[in-house]
Order: C-alpha cells, then sequence, then structure tokens
C-alpha cells in the first residue's frame, strides 16, 4: 500500500502513544505521550495502515528519531538524579571526614616533649 504522506509525526495507529514517526515509507519506533519522546520497543506489523494520502504531518516540536533520548527504569530518568544526589552525600561525609583528621593531626596535644635532665658537673672533692 502506497502513500504520498510526507515524513512527519501523525497521531499513533496503534493508540499506545500521541504521536509516531511516519518516516515517508514507515512507522518508526520514535513516539511521543504527552509531549516527552520515547522508543517504543515493539515493532509495528507491515501491514498497519500509513497515514492517509493529502494529511499533513502534525506539528510538533519533537525532535528527529535520530536525536530522540531513551531512558530507562520503566520510562523514568529520575534514577540517575537518586544516585547522583547518593553520591553527594557520600562524597560530602568523605571529604569531612579527610577535613576533621586534617585538623586533629596537626593539633598539639598540650603535652611538654620529654628531655633529658642538663648535665651539671659533679661537686668538687674539698680538699683538694
Amino acid at each position: 500500500m502506497a502513500t504520498d504522506a510526507g515524513a512527519g509525526w501523525y497521531n499513533d495507529p496503534t493508540g499506545r502513544y500521541s504521536n509516531r514517526y511516519w518516516d515517508g515509507a514507515t512507522w518508526t519506533n520514535a513516539v511521543s505521550r504527552g509531549g516527552a519522546n520515547e522508543v517504543d520497543p515493539v515493532a509495528l506489523p507491515a501491514s498497519l495502515a500509513p497515514p492517509a494520502p493529502g494529511t499533513t504531518a502534525r506539528a510538533s516540536t519533537a525532535p528527529q528519531p535520530s536525536t530522540i533520548q531513551v531512558t530507562t527504569q520503566g520510562g523514568r530518568s529520575g534514577g540517575s538524579t537518586f544516585l547522583g544526589f547518593v553520591g553527594g552525600i557520600v562524597a560530602l561525609i568523605f571529604g569531612l571526614i579527610i577535613v576533621v583528621y586534617a585538623i586533629n593531626a596537626n593539633q598539639d596535644d598540650g603535652s611538654t616533649p620529654t628531655e633529658d635532665p642538663p648535665t651539671t658537673e659533679a661537686p668538687a672533692e674539698e680538699g683538694s
């Protein structure tokens, strides 16, 4: 089945997403839902109808499929933010431990160093 529809974002024929990218010949896995770009891991069957001839691509600010970023963890991108936060806390604690150690290493403990008493001459013998 041929079509004259140009490349662009159209309503997703599967209904799972708001939009899907048509490259001019086939549907791609680049999809959009609620303004967020995603990649649909399920390939569309070849029998799925392309955009109707004469329809226009929906205006979209979505990037072309080659620049879409894939998110992980069930579509949520908060995992890396959480790991960055935990890493920052660990680095802060490690830095504080180093500072406390350096301060304690340079402190005088208040004791006087032990030295040998000065030597004295033996008393002179009387009558010499």
